[in-house]
């Protein structure tokens, strides 16, 4: 499953997603079940097809907006349907805005074996997945001067997340990138193909 998620106080849209998948020849395919992009993006009944959009979310022709700039606001939107492909690629496009320079806890690209679109503590999304969770930090929780921080983490769907480290106990590795209030979007790719998993942002 594919989740995006979170702003507690601070404006997040997403421009696009594309996913792509690879095969052993490494041909890529997109696969539109698994994106979403404007203009169009919502039908009359405000749905994103094949997708699902919860708490704060708002879904608009252009975007999707997770959470608006006020305290305490989070949403999601989780992809209804099962990602079937030993390798795959996610492309990601978002802003992040708001006032203030200190931000709030951040956004989260999740690919976890759970099916459920529920909001929680973990950028928004639940504690104890089973699965990775690429997360955006803007929040410097642990005082060690180093957010914005874009990391990987693995959770069995044993484990809390920890606040107070920033999730240092089951990160993979990470690396600090500014994208708060810049004049463009910010493109991530997540990419999981043999085994190795990359992330790349512009």
């Amino acid at each position: 499953m594919l989740m995006l998620f979170e702003m507690e106080f601070l404006y997040f849209f997403i421009l696009s997603i594309f996913i792509q998948f690879t095969d052993a020849n490494l041909s890529k395919r997109f696969e539109y079940k698994h994106s979403f992009k404007g203009p169009h993006l919502v039908q009359k009944d405000r749905t994103v097809p094949f997708w699902t959009y919860v708490g704060n979310a708002i879904a608009s022709d252009d975007f999707v907006r997770l959470a608006p700039s006020l305290k305490s606001q989070r949403g999601l939107i989780w992809n209804k349907l099962p990602v079937e492909f030993p390798n795959w690629e996610v492309e990601l496009t978002f802003k992040v805005a708001g006032r203030g320079r200190i931000g709030a806890d951040g956004l989260a690209f999740w690919y976890t074996t759970g099916n459920e679109a529920l909001t929680g503590p973990v950028f928004g999304a639940q504690d104890n997945w089973n699965g990775l969770g690429v997360f955006f930090d803007s929040f410097d929780n642990d005082g060690g001067s180093n957010n914005p921080y874009i990391s990987a983490h693995l959770n069995d769907g044993t484990k809390k997340f920890d606040h107070q480290t920033d999730g240092n106990q089951n990160q993979l590795g990470g690396c600090m990138r500014d994208y708060r209030n810049k004049p463009f979007a910010t493109k991530a790719k997540v990419r999981y193909e043999n085994k190795v998993l990359s992330v790349c942002v512009n």
